[in-house]
């Protein structure tokens, strides 16, 4: 008998310890931000490449710009470790000259350019990923949706592991 008039004092007890001006804290859902098709295909093919990238890869990058001829040739790039070993001008036969050694992008340079055009809100972004390997085949960006001979656009083919 005495258990049971313990429980309603216990109980008050339990109620005192709250005050009417606390605030009520109610259940809110966490907003996320929104990602973009661009972003969720980028990340998805990401992930792809990284748990298939070969260690050591050759493949042809191919830039396409309103420049001089001679920078829209293809490069044959070979990758080891993630960093460029030696890049040459397939058509010449003959190695890409050290000063334009810049635009021998390894796979993980062309997932930078994607996420830079991602992140600076490119006007427009379109982005093909190889099935197998997951790394960008074909790059389109239109950096300014006003702006003539500013794209950028870029190919990538025939990755092969070493």
């Amino acid at each position: 008998m005495k258990k049971l008039l313990l429980v309603p004092l216990y109980l008050s007890i339990l109620t005192a310890c709250t005050t009417p001006t606390q605030p009520h804290i109610e259940n809110k859902k966490l907003e996320l931000p929104v990602q973009s098709v661009e972003a969720k295909q980028l990340q998805a093919a990401e992930k792809k490449w990284q748990q298939n990238q070969p260690t050591h890869y050759i493949y042809t990058l191919q830039r396409t710009c309103f420049c001089p001829r001679e920078y829209n040739n293809p490069i044959e790039i070979r990758v080891l470790n993630g960093v460029v070993q030696k890049a040459m001008l397939p058509r010449e036969g003959t190695p890409l000259p050290s000063v334009r050694m810049d635009e021998a992008l390894t796979i993980n340079n062309l997932f930078d350019v994607i996420h830079k055009a991602i992140d600076k809100k490119a006007a427009s972004i379109d982005v093909k990923y190889d099935w197998r390997y997951g790394y960008p085949s074909s790059i389109a960006i239109d950096w300014e949706k006003m702006m003539a001979d500013e794209e950028t656009y870029f190919t990538a083919r025939g990755l092969r592991p070493r």
